[in-house]
């Protein structure tokens, strides 16, 4: 849930008598395309996210918090979020898939395409092999920023 204004960095109460100051959508536009990447992820717009609207989630680990979102099951549906909660960044993080294969990166909160200020700090598509972890039958390994959210998913 977005409220309003919120992906103009807004930095008041919301009210009638403050209109949203539409000069921010090209001072923070890179936080704004993050917001509609986020949202098409959300409505599954490229048909390979429709985890992300079902009703089953399993999250597991602590300080870096990654979760399965399913609605079905299976590729183009399950979606893996890891977020990031520490202060500092993992070049190579172990977790848990659901399945083998290639996950693509969709979304990396840290990315400086969506602000100069953000530390870009390398994620990468994955490959999970058999192993499990997690409770799930495979793992493989993800890079992750500090305090930034990543999202991946599979295509058919």
């Amino acid at each position: 849930m977005i409220f309003q204004g919120q992906e103009f960095l807004e930095d008041e109460w919301f009210h009638d008598q403050d209109p949203i100051d539409s000069a921010k959508k090209e001072t923070y536009g890179g936080i704004l395309n993050m917001y509609g990447d986020l949202i098409r992820l959300r409505r599954n717009w490229y048909n390979n996210t429709r985890g992300l609207r079902g009703q089953y989630v399993n999250v597991h680990h602590i300080k870096v918090i990654p979760f399965h979102r399913w609605q079905n099951g299976g590729p183009d549906d399950d979606v893996i979020v890891v977020a990031n909660f520490a202060n500092r960044s993992y070049d190579s993080y172990h977790i848990g898939f659901p399945r083998g294969g290639l996950w693509k990166d969709r979304v990396n909160s840290d990315w400086q395409g969506y602000s100069p200020d953000f530390g870009n700090h390398l994620n990468y598509d994955t490959v999970s092999y058999v192993g499990g972890k997690d409770g799930m039958g495979f793992s493989g390994n993800v890079g992750i920023g500090p305090y930034s959210v990543i999202i991946l998913s599979q295509d058919a």
